[in-house]
């Protein structure tokens, strides 16, 4: 989408004959709009913009819809065992909504930054860097965020687009659109008597959405509300001698700095009580305190020197697919139902895919790695990936 101009507006507004006050008054809106992101007057201008059928978007913001406009199933989470929270709920858009979300995505959110702190959802080898961020740490603690796109509730959402300028309709309208409502259409419990915010054009109905996991949108609306926890938690760790960044869910302290266990539990304790005030709670379960000695990795890489490494499991699940694929006695394709792939060319791109994620880390070994799958594919007439 090209910058917006007043002038091609007016031009087309005044040959359409539109009245000269509301053409001013729409400029005057547009306007107010943040540096970056495009103008939207109406639910039908955003129809336009975006291609979607005014009907549908007017059925999914007034929540009428008959039909549930995402595909709802359930992921189960690696390595949890039997816990109770050991399902991932996904809800995969339609395709009308998914492409009105990545136009949402794609012209308004990603024009704006998230804070410093934050390392997922963006342009930046996100992984990479904050695990470099530790790189000879001491103590480390390691926090995770219990249902983090769901603690997303649509009243915040609504203030994210009000933020950018967007009038309080238009807000809301793209809140609604972001946003779904649980199918029991209940008030969620954790947004509980709170009032909501000031000017909020909401009729008088208490269902109140969330951001679903799967919807487009989602990952970097989450990321933009967390800018002011960001920031707080940026200031409390500085004011600590600590390094701090996030990752989604994933929030991790270091410290290189004399340090013992009481003094981590007490910055848990505060850390939590500002989580709980911005509507996050921590998933006790999976926090981590790392002491000195102890192996210390950083979203799945080892931080314990003065760059990030690959952890010894990660290179021996790599090297154990190679060594099966390519023995005599070992039949390929059973060995990648085994594991649960429907063909063996899906083993062959999950192998190829984490090969060339390890490019980025240790060049060297992904090479490496990545001849010998290539020799395997070529052997099996499998397509495979050209590794640098």
């Amino acid at each position: 989408m090209s910058r917006w101009s007043s002038q091609p507006y007016l031009k087309a507004g005044r040959k359409a004959g539109v009245p000269g006050d509301v053409l001013k008054n729409a400029v005057k809106t547009a306007k107010q709009v943040k540096q970056g992101c495009p103008p939207i007057l109406t639910l039908n201008h955003l129809s336009h913009l975006t291609g979607v059928p005014h009907s549908f978007l007017h059925r999914m913001v007034s929540r009428t819809y008959r039909t549930e406009a995402y595909n709802v199933f359930k992921l189960r989470k690696p390595n949890v065992g039997h816990s109770a929270d050991r399902f991932r709920w996904i809800c995969a858009p339609s395709e009308e909504l998914l492409r009105v979300q990545r136009w949402i995505n794609t012209h308004i959110l990603s024009k704006v930054e998230p804070h410093e702190a934050s390392y997922a959802y963006d342009n930046r080898h996100g992984v990479l860097d904050a695990a470099e961020l530790h790189c000879g740490a001491q103590w480390l603690i390691k926090l995770d965020l219990t249902n983090f796109f769901e603690s997303v509730l649509e009243p915040r959402v609504y203030e994210l687009f009000r933020s950018f300028g967007y009038q309080p309709l238009v807000a809301f309208e793209l809140a609604r659109l972001c946003t779904r409502v649980r199918a029991s259409g209940n008030p969620d419990r954790r947004f509980g008597n709170r009032e909501l915010p000031a000017g909020l054009p909401y009729p008088a109905d208490p269902r109140i959405g969330h951001l679903p996991q799967g919807a487009a949108t989602s990952p970097r609306i989450a990321n933009l509300v967390m800018q002011s926890l960001d920031e707080s938690l940026h200031d409390y760790a500085c004011d600590n001698e600590l390094v701090y960044s996030r990752y989604a869910d994933d929030l991790v302290f270091s410290s290189k700095n004399a340090f013992d266990r009481q003094e981590a539990i007490q910055h848990i304790k505060l850390i939590g009580k500002c989580l709980i005030e911005e509507g996050f709670w921590l998933n006790e379960a999976k926090t981590k305190i790392v002491p000195p000695g102890a192996r210390k990795i950083v979203l799945g890489l080892l931080v314990d020197g003065d760059e990030p490494r690959l952890s010894k499991s990660y290179k021996k699940y790599v090297s154990d697919q190679l060594y099966y694929l390519s023995h005599p006695k070992i039949a390929p394709m059973a060995h990648a139902k085994r594991h649960g792939f429907q063909s063996l060319q899906g083993l062959i791109n999950h192998v190829s895919g984490k090969i060339a994620y390890g490019f980025s880390i240790e060049p060297d070994w992904a090479k490496k790695q990545g001849k010998q799958l290539k020799g395997i594919s070529g052997k099996l007439e499998l397509d495979h990936v050209i590794f640098p």
